[in-house]
């Protein structure tokens, strides 16, 4: 007798083949699998882009390793939410940028893929199965938000832990043990410490535990049963609301300076509610809802009545939370994305019950398809689509068909599509409808995932090219002493916090009159003296040219990036000449001005101001030079010609001059086709005859 017979009829391999069938194998299979696409993906993202979150989450968890408290920029952050940035400090004890930003990429892929475990946990716990379970387990590590795990963002570590509070609240809500009720503070305390807008998920344990208390006609009883969990859940929601309301929880400030306009927050509401229903798959959402609605109405546990309250109200009060804080107006699905798998657990208890109330199902299914046709998302995505997996996807495939508006209408229609074909199945086969229901949410899932992730893809490398040479951490190789950025007016945030996330060197960050902040921390506002000197720490000075030419005074040129250059002063940094308007590669602003320092306070300056203009188009370009004294030169400029202009300075102490270039209605900052070289000063007495 052969190998492969004996092997077939021992009674071994039965065993093994049902052992690795079970839900631990399975489960174990799911997380594996699942961290290594999410690495696989996250390493092919060439740089940070979600700013400022990603700087602050770096800088915090490098001042967490090396000082043991959390800064940026060499200033206490007040940021409450530290785990997230506590765990991932050990990165940083790689002295090369990018092995510390893989290594946190990892950390994060890892992370996110134990939403499987709790996902699983809490779907066993209200008895749907175990194959339902692990379907639930798998489609908690595939929904497009695992994208997040290529970003050094809190999200990796607050998705799993918001999946384990709402697991151990179910399992507190059937049986409230002290030790189940301790589950429940641990998770949510830790997820609060990850991420604030997590501070609902108590309140939702809370009105849960009420709503048990009121249908089993025992409330007193039910508060008493879960008195740990509600006095600690009391004693924390007054502290909270006093550190709120004295406006002491660190970047988020006052909440009583919050002012909200309700027409705002309604369509906030219902656009993030849309974008919540694309990205959990579309088809799932109709049988979720009816799912929630039974386990509120005709639970058959219980836990499935705990589960139905709590999960409508950590829906409800995230979509609350992303309407009014924040971005207003806009898409922020990444703020509401914890509310995502427990709609995949809800679509679960529905399947369960053997897909009941078909019609109101297909009303459902009508309702969201005239919303979806009713507000295309194309207005939202074009409004920035940086808090938003599903609206990243929409712009992916805008480039694809190149149309807009038929982006919109294709996700809309699709949708629509895949509804009526799932519903056609569940009329005629209805034993079939959860198995297609769920392989259709697979592939909706994987497409959203893959659209958006090439978005992203192209947007950062488009970011990294642009802004950064080939060596991000560029300033970090000439030397570790501590650099100053030096900030003129248009400035990008995205080429800023991006050169501080790649050099660690670059600790201080000063802006001139008319720059913008990047962000809410530490900045230094240097006093500029009538010679041009700048009150700054000693070092040298990084100077940003991405809007502004910034030229200095008895100063090396030690290096140069696309967007930056490195000098060393001789002495205090010395202001020589500023060119507001004139952009890293050379395009001038439709207006934008001039401004020069002499070497010594009140002294004269006599030269000239010399630029080579040329026009990019094929036309020529008129440019307006309004001199000190009501004086003005005017020119033509001709296409692709370079010409040399020569603009007379002269006066005693501080000389400035505006510009305008193109022609009349052009909007402030636009770039209109003139190129420019850098600036330079001539000294010649002659300029002020």
């Amino acid at each position: 007798m052969d190998v492969g017979a004996q092997l077939t009829r021992s009674s071994a391999l039965p065993r093994v083949t049902a052992r690795l069938a079970t839900p631990p194998f399975a489960l174990a299979a799911i997380v594996a699998l699942s961290s290594l696409l999410q690495t696989a993906l996250a390493w092919r993202r060439p740089t940070p882009g979600y700013f400022p979150d990603e700087y602050m989450y770096a800088e915090l968890g490098r001042s967490l390793l090396e000082n043991g408290t959390p800064l940026v920029r060499g200033e206490s952050a007040h940021f409450l939410p530290l785990l997230y940035p506590l765990l991932t400090a050990p990165a940083w004890l790689w002295d090369d940028v990018e092995h510390a930003y893989r290594t946190i990429q990892v950390f994060n892929a890892v992370t996110m893929s134990l939403a499987a475990i709790p996902a699983f946990l809490l779907a066993r716990r209200l008895r749907v199965g175990d194959r339902l379970a692990v379907a639930v387990a798998a489609l908690a590590v595939l929904l497009p938000e695992l994208l997040y795990s290529s970003a050094a963002l809190a999200e990796t570590l607050a998705y799993p832990l918001a999946l384990a509070t709402a697991a151990a609240a179910v399992a507190a809500l059937e049986r409230p043990t002290l030790r189940l009720q301790f589950a429940v503070l641990a998770f949510s305390g830790l997820a609060t410490l990850t991420r604030l807008q997590l501070a609902v998920l108590p309140l939702c344990y809370l009105g849960a535990v009420v709503a048990v208390g009121v249908r089993d006609e025992r409330l007193r009883a039910t508060l008493r049963g879960h008195g740990l969990a509600v006095g600690a859940i009391g004693v924390a929601l007054v502290l909270g609301l006093a550190a709120a309301l004295a406006g002491t929880v660190g970047i988020y400030g006052d909440i009583t300076a919050y002012s909200v306009e309700p027409l705002v927050a309604v369509k906030g509401f219902g656009a993030n509610a849309l974008v919540l229903a694309y990205a959990v798959g579309w088809v799932l959402v109709p049988g979720a809802l009816i799912g929630l609605a039974l386990g509120v109405v005709r639970p058959r546990s219980r836990a499935e009545l705990g589960f139905a309250v709590f999960a409508v109200a950590e829906l409800l009060l995230l979509l609350i939370e992303a309407s009014v804080v924040g971005d207003a107006g806009r898409v922020q699905e990444r703020y509401a994305m914890y509310a995502l798998p427990l709609l995949v657990v809800a679509f679960a208890l529905y399947a369960s019950r053997g897909w009941p109330h078909l019609r109101a199902n297909v009303l459902l299914a009508a309702v969201a398809a005239t919303a979806a046709a009713a507000v295309p998302l194309a207005g939202y995505a074009a409004g920035g689509s940086g808090q938003s997996v599903v609206l990243a996807a929409l712009r992916g495939l805008e480039g694809r068909l190149d149309d807009v508006g038929l982006a919109s209408l294709a996700v809309a229609a699709g949708s629509a599509a895949l509804s009526a074909v799932v519903l056609l199945v569940a009329f005629s086969q209805r034993r079939l409808a959860t198995p297609v229901a769920l392989a259709l949410t697979v592939v909706v899932a994987l497409a959203t995932t893959g659209a958006a992730f090439a978005y992203q893809h192209d947007a950062r490398t488009l970011l990294r090219t642009t802004f950064l040479p080939a060596d991000p951490s560029w300033i970090d190789a000439r030397g570790a002493e501590p650099v100053t950025l030096l900030v003129g007016p248009r400035s990008t945030r995205a080429d800023l916090l991006s050169t501080l996330f790649w050099n660690r060197s670059v600790q201080n960050l000063a802006l001139l009159d008319g720059a913008d902040r990047p962000d809410a921390f530490a900045v230094l506002e240097p006093a500029v003296d009538g010679a041009g000197r700048l009150d700054l720490p000693a070092g040298p000075v990084l100077t940003d040219m991405h809007g502004t030419t910034i030229l200095l005074r008895d100063a090396e040129r030690i290096a140069s990036g696309p967007t930056k250059t490195l000098w060393r002063p001789a002495g205090k940094p010395q202001l020589q000449l500023l060119a507001a308007g004139r952009y890293f590669s050379g395009l001038m602003a439709s207006d934008g001005g001039f401004r020069i320092w002499p070497s010594e306070q009140g002294s004269k300056l006599a030269g000239w101001l010399e630029l080579e203009l040329a026009g990019a188009g094929t036309t020529p370009v008129p440019f307006r030079v309004e001199l000190p004294g009501g004086r003005s030169l005017e020119l033509t400029i001709p296409p692709r010609t370079p010409k040399l202009v020569r603009i007379p300075v002269c006066g005693r102490g501080v000389w400035s001059a505006g510009y305008t270039s193109g022609s009349v209605g052009f909007v402030h900052g636009t770039r209109v086709g003139l190129r420019s070289s850098e600036p330079r000063l001539v000294a010649d007495a002659s300029a002020c005859g």
